[in-house]
């Protein structure tokens, strides 16, 4: 059976798409063109699935049609049934090879259960396919690949439109070479790709690497209207397996070709600069070294040359398996051309319906019928606009740097000489006939260019690495790649150290090295040594980090590697009987210490303060006795012997406990003393009085191998207890301690160092970059929304567009900055959780990929929070508050919770989760399957150990499980971002009231200010330092006139911490967006 099909459209639920592209639209415009297969597009939008279920019923197998109820009719018969293919198109953008790759894939789907299987991963991996009919996902496309073949080995998968210099497997900007590098080891099941609205065949087969596929067409439409401006030519079994075998053997007399409207109209697709008036071929684009005659600036490189640059071919005519193609215009151009009006006119419509009417559909018209069969439909005029096009004797200007191309078949007023009376008598047709020679299927010398191109080769482009690269463990001498500062550092022996390092210096070598350099060089023991972080990432980066360096993870590993508190826990798992625990103690979290104090009846509103009192002791090692308030300390002897009872520790006493035991059992400090003879502390400037002490326990002796790092600039912890004092006592408690100073900052520029600096009160100054960099921009917003509009609109302009509607509205222009590779290069940075909503909002907007951080870890929300207290319920069954909470929120009942233990007797870990989700929280499984795959990924990296799985979930914080690697912009709190780097960092919300923070200009909670907050001003200043210094390249400071919080609307000052920026350091921009109308069903057209 012969048809016509055109597989790649989109949905409404499509950003700048139609809100006409619905089944029974597609359908019936479908019919009047001729078309008997669309592609249904979009697929991975849920809402969308749902509409094609309600709307679709199955036909032949693999395809489906519109239901009779939803079936538009057309007064005069059109075309035959339409048929639909489940496709979609997907956009990937990541880092591969060195550089930020953007690529766009088309997916057929053999039936809607493999859909949902699609989108239930792609959903599990955190992906937001919700947002856009076409997702944007920070993956790979060969592990895109990979995740549709696991849903079924039946799906086709088609790199989409491969020329488009922004978003494709080959474009200029941010594709491949070769189709191969993209997909690796699964490059065999790519077998067709789609050439796209800019090129034809005849361009593609300059390429001799693109023989062995099978090329495709495809509309790209974004409305109904637009529908089969490309299609693909079969003589096939109606069939899923039918369409897709055609496509991936290319049989001639199964694919029959392709239809392919001039791709000259496409706005990319020779070279120029619109604005100089500029427009080039390759070869003469290449004669000028791409540099603009007028304003000297490199032009915008098309389609045309990208595939000139990747051409082996002087003859295209050399590839054997060449399929037909019909270039062709659409039929309303024709007619607007003729009448000299616009296509979307009222004269038009009505001539094209007459057309139709007659012809039964546009395809018959423009391919099938012979030209007297034409000409008896259409009359002479539009006969002989339609021979000249089917001979290609047409005149083309050539679309460039984002201005359409015109095609026309007749010269300005040509036309219209054939319905003069004159013409009649005057052999009209042979005058016209050869009027325009037909259009070569190459305008350009093609050998030229490759002569040109071998005598001039392009210099090689400079790719970056994807991490940087560490070449201790290639050499053997550990400190080569130290600068001189660090080296003395490390290479520093016995006794005490104080690194001063600030930001960017390079602490986290220095620690690492030194550790390697103690082992290889000093012979010391590795199990000797402590190192101690202040997270659970940084001494998960250290382990690999040694394990590089060392050559050895074992040797690495038996380095012990902790933060503070989860050496406390070591201690107390060991000496758990000294503290009235038993072994298979718990740790209870904030909102279990709260449910404590109000078994204990501590009035509600007091709670909040009462548990700030209890961390506070707890911190400052002090008993019952040492209180003098005697409402405090009885509570506090209650609630100690209350964490008994239930066999539970609080995260205070994993410091507490152990300084504690230490103290009072000389014998066990002096294991540890014997065991632990090297030490290091990193950020030492943000250790509180307990964690000092377990260090001056440690290490009491004035020539103790005490080696810390930190930067008193640094101190942002004062409202958890730390005290920048014991660093800057450092040399008062070890007299005889060495201090040295690293001052090259390897990550921010000196602008960012300078701005930074003028922050603090008293700063020293000492640091240097490695450039000069550009300016710091401070941006002046009248509301939150407009600051979070301007900064996701500057990502999109410096990452060069995240998709179409990037260019098309002029949001960028397609060139991403100096230094910016990939989304995760920027990080937006709030100084509380509630501003993160409105960036949130406008990142949704623009469909930008995001991953948001804060303090709490996802594992202290809902619903993942209750399904680690059902777990620890059944292990830990002395701690009674989570039952307590589970029964009250109604999720199990007790009884079910005893025959649980028996359930899961013979299960793994993460087959204990699986069942406790499907059982328990099937309703929420949906909306919460990344954070529930992220949980069951936790308990794998525990190797399925329930108490290791316990303690990990105890000691994470918000950073620990943040995902560094993914493509998505971070957003986070100010103090999430500590110890992290950025290319480009934006600081929201610079006001007077949220940085410096005040409780008493936004009273934000309306309770009583916490007993232990201290508005800081100093440690505010400092906080904004840190956030400053995370920037490598750019840095955006935000402030709004009006923000809205947390129900209510205030009007804060710009922050004061501006004002003390040196002026030459800054540019200040305003920014004013206005609501623009939205126009009905507009198209973007993608020529």
């Amino acid at each position: 059976m012969k048809f016509i099909g055109d597989f790649h459209i989109h949905s409404h639920f499509s950003l700048a798409t139609s809100k006409q592209l619905q089944p029974e639209y597609l359908e019936y415009r479908a019919r009047l063109k001729g078309i008997k297969v669309v592609g249904t597009g979009d697929f991975t939008h849920p809402g969308w699935t749902d509409e094609l279920k309600e709307k679709l019923e199955p036909a032949e197998d693999g395809l489906f049609k519109v239901k009779t109820g939803f079936k538009k009719t057309i007064p005069f018969s059109a075309g035959d049934d339409v048929r639909f293919i489940l496709t979609a198109e997907i956009s990937n953008i990541y880092k591969k090879n060195g550089k930020v790759r953007k690529v766009h894939n088309v997916v057929f789907a053999p039936s809607f259960d493999v859909v949902d299987k699609i989108q239930a991963k792609l959903s599990g991996l955190g992906f937001n396919i919700t947002s856009d009919g076409r997702p944007i996902l920070g993956l790979d496309s060969r592990n895109l690949l990979e995740l549709c073949l696991e849903a079924s080995q039946d799906i086709f998968f088609v790199p989409a439109h491969i020329w488009t210099p922004w978003f494709s497997v080959l474009g200029s900007k941010s594709g491949f070479d070769s189709v191969e590098e993209c997909f690796d080891d699964l490059s065999e099941h790519i077998s067709a790709v789609e050439t796209g609205l800019s090129t034809d065949p005849p361009m593609n087969w300059m390429v001799s690497s693109l023989d062995k596929y099978t090329l495709m067409a495809n509309s790209d439409a974004h409305s109904p209207e637009k529908l089969g401006r490309n299609a693909n030519l079969f003589n096939t079994e109606l069939s899923y397996e039918g369409i897709i075998n055609a496509m991936k053997t290319g049989d001639p007399e199964k694919f029959l070709g392709t239809i392919d409207f001039f791709p000259q109209e496409g706005k990319y697709h020779y070279d120029g600069h619109r604005k100089c008036g500029i427009r080039w071929s390759p070869l003469k684009t290449l004669q000028h070294n791409e540099i603009c005659p007028v304003c000297g600036k490199k032009i915008t490189v098309g389609v045309m040359n990208r595939i000139a640059q990747l051409a082996d071919r002087d003859d295209v005519l050399e590839r054997k398996n060449r399929h037909p193609f019909y270039s062709l215009i659409p039929l309303k151009e024709i007619l607007s051309e003729i009448e000299n009006v616009g296509p979307n006119s009222k004269k038009i419509a009505k001539q094209y319906e007459n057309l139709i009417r007659k012809a039964g559909s546009e395809f018959n018209l423009l391919l099938h019928y012979d030209m007297s069969e034409v000409e008896s439909v259409a009359g002479e005029v539009i006969t002989e606009a339609i021979r000249r096009m089917r001979n290609r004797e047409v005149y083309i200007s050539e679309g460039f740097d984002g201005e359409y191309g015109v095609i026309k078949v007749f010269k300005e007023g040509e036309s219209k000489d054939f319905t003069s009376q004159e013409a009649m008598f005057a052999e009209p047709k042979e005058n016209y006939k050869n009027s325009n020679q037909p259009r070569p299927l190459i305008s350009f010398d093609i050998k030229a260019y490759r002569k040109l191109k071998e005598e001039n080769p392009p210099d090689k482009e400079e790719t970056i690495p994807e991490t940087t690269p560490d070449l201790f463990n290639q050499i053997p001498e550990l400190t080569k790649e130290l600068n001189q500062e660090q080296m003395l550092a490390v290479r520093h022996h016995k006794g005490p150290a104080l690194i001063l390092a600030g930001p960017g210096t390079g602490k986290t070598k220095v620690l690492t090295t030194r550790i390697a350099n103690l082992i290889q060089n000093y012979g010391v023991d590795p199990k000797n040594i402590l190192a101690v972080t202040f997270t659970n990432k940084a001494a998960d980066e250290m382990r690999e980090r040694l394990a590089d360096l060392l050559g050895d993870r074992k040797e690495a590993l038996s380095v012990r590697v902790s933060t503070f508190h989860a050496f406390g826990l070591s201690v107390l798992k060991k000496y758990f009987g000294e503290t009235s625990r038993q072994e298979n103690f718990s740790i209870i979290d904030e909102d279990d210490k709260k449910q404590i104090l109000l078994e204990l009846g501590i009035d509600k509103s007091e709670i909040t303060n009462i548990s700030e009192s209890i961390s506070n002791l707890k911190q400052h090692l002090k008993s019952e006795e040492d209180i003098s308030d005697k409402d405090i300390a009885l509570i506090y002897k209650q609630y100690n012997e209350f964490l008994i009872k239930i066999n539970a520790c609080d995260f205070d006493d994993l410091m507490n406990l152990p300084v504690k035991l230490f103290e009072k059992t000389p014998e066990i400090l002096s294991e540890y003393k014997q065991k632990l003879q090297w030490i290091l502390v990193d950020e030492y400037q943000d250790v509180n009085y307990v964690q000092y002490q377990l260090i001056r326990l440690l290490m009491p002796d004035e020539n103790a191998n005490l080696f810390v790092i930190g930067d008193p600039n640094q101190a942002i912890y004062g409202f958890r207890g730390a005290d920048v004092q014991y660093i800057r006592q450092f040399k008062e408690d070890y007299p005889e301690a060495t201090v040295f100073e690293l001052k090259k900052s390897y990550r921010c520029s000196d602008s960012i160092l300078q701005a930074s600096g003028n922050i603090l009160s008293s700063h020293s100054g000492f640091l240097e970059g490695l450039q000069k960099g550009v300016k710091i921009n401070i941006s002046e917003n009248a509301t939150e929304k407009s600051e979070a509009e301007f900064i996701a609109r500057t990502v999109e302009q410096m990452i060069g567009g995240v998709g179409f509607f990037s260019m098309d509205s002029s949001v960028a222009e397609g060139n991403k900055e100096k230094e910016i590779e990939s989304l995760s290069d920027f990080a937006v940075l709030c100084r509380i959780g509630k501003q993160m909503n409105a960036i949130e909002k406008a990142f949704k907007d623009h469909n930008i990929p995001y991953q948001k951080i804060g303090e709490v870890s996802f594992l202290k929300q809902e619903p993942v929070r209750s399904v680690t207290d059902l777990l620890q319920s059944v292990f830990s069954p002395q701690n009674f508050l989570r039952k307590k909470r589970l029964i009250k929120k109604k999720i199990i009942t007790e009884a079910e919770l005893v025959n649980l233990h028996e359930n899961f007797k013979e299960k793994s870990l993460t087959q204990i989760i699986d069942f406790i989700i499907e059982k328990y929280f099937k309703k929420e499984k949906a909306k919460n399957e990344p954070a529930f795959n992220r949980l069951k990924e936790l308990a794998l990296e525990s190797q399925n150990d329930t108490e290791r799985f316990f303690n990990f979930i105890s000691l994470r914080t918000g950073i620990d499980v943040w995902k560094p690697n993914i493509e998505a912009v971070n957003i986070m709190t100010l103090h999430a971002s500590k110890g992290l780097e950025f290319s480009c960092v934006f600081i929201a919300g610079c006001e007077d009231g949220l940085l410096p923070y005040s409780y008493s200009d936004l009273n934000l909670t309306g309770l009583k200010k916490p007993a232990r907050f201290n508005n800081n001003i100093e440690e505010e200043q400092r906080l904004l330092y840190v956030g400053m210094t995370r920037a490598k390249n750019y840095l955006f400071l935000t402030h709004a006139k009006k923000r809205f919080l947390m129900g209510k609307e205030y009007q804060l000052e710009r922050s004061p911490f501006l004002n003390k920026i040196e002026k030459e350091l800054i540019e200040a921009q305003k920014q004013e967006y206005k609501r623009k109308e939205k126009k009905k069903d507009n198209q973007l057209e993608l020529f």
